[in-house]
């Protein structure tokens, strides 16, 4: 009996430890929070910097296959070779940021910037019995200028650096679409200009008909380093949604983006 006591004694000793621990754990995480709360929790700030999208979905693909196309119809006169380029778009936004403890954070804000396509063809025929070489450029160009509002999730192990998760969602403010057509042609004998021939150029523009742009979301994740006080440079891997219907199919992109974020105001 004595020693059933005695371990009836221990686990009570136990349990009420481990109740008290909890409980003060809990106390000091929330006496932290709210002492942290009271301090400037809320900060507003300038986002600024460069997206580079690579184009992505259905119209990828069927970017890719126009591409193919056209050249497989070249022949050992006539060169045709393509590429589908990333483009390379400022971003400039506005942000709030939330401090919920010294190492967790929420944020949101709103950000303008451009995605699109950039497809570029250049031929070139050369005729061996006339000496008659002409180089064509064919450039199809569509951007939409876009308004995104991210909501996210920060860590922040130390004062370093910080790590992020969020998503986004986006719609279209104005849409440019371009393409481009130029054609150079030269008169070449003997390796030489020929002035009876002089080289001349045309060139063509037009726009792009049936595409509509559509509202689109995304997610992202990024990794931030302070560079001083309220001062802190991103690098964010962020994939959009499909935001615009082609010709060739839906259009979607992946996006690195580089920025920096300044802080402002803090309350």
């Amino acid at each position: 009996k004595p020693l059933q006591k005695i371990n009836m004694c221990n686990k009570r000793t136990i349990i009420l430890s481990t109740i008290t621990y909890l409980l003060l754990t809990f106390t000091s995480s929330a006496q932290d929070t709210l002492s942290y709360a009271t301090q400037n929790p809320l900060s507003i700030g300038l986002h600024l910097g460069y997206f580079m999208n690579f184009s992505g979905g259905e119209a990828k693909k069927g970017l890719d296959n126009m591409i193919s196309t056209f050249e497989e119809t070249g022949s050992d006169n006539f060169l045709i070779k393509g590429d589908l380029l990333y483009q390379l778009s400022p971003v400039v936004g506005l942000f709030a940021n939330y401090k919920w403890n010294k190492k967790v954070s929420f944020g949101t804000g709103v950000n303008l910037t451009r995605r699109g396509y950039t497809m570029n063809l250049d031929a070139e025929e050369k005729d061996p019995e006339y000496q008659f070489d002409q180089f064509s450029e064919y450039t199809e160009k569509y951007q939409v200028t876009t308004i995104e509002v991210p909501l996210s999730v920060y860590f922040k192990p130390n004062k370093l650096f910080s790590l992020g998760v969020g998503i986004q969602a986006g719609t279209a403010l104005a849409i440019s679409s371009k393409v481009t057509s130029t054609i150079n042609q030269r008169v070449v004998i003997n390796g030489e200009s020929s002035d009876e021939f002089p080289p001349h150029t045309r060139e063509m523009e037009d726009t792009l008909d049936n595409i509509v742009s559509t509202a689109y979301f995304g997610y992202f994740a990024s990794a931030g380093i302070s560079l001083r006080k309220n001062t802190e440079i991103m690098l964010s891997l962020l994939k959009s949604g499909s935001y615009a219907n082609t010709t060739y199919g839906k259009l979607s992109d992946t996006s690195v983006v580089v920025s920096l974020r300044f802080g402002l105001l803090s309350f």
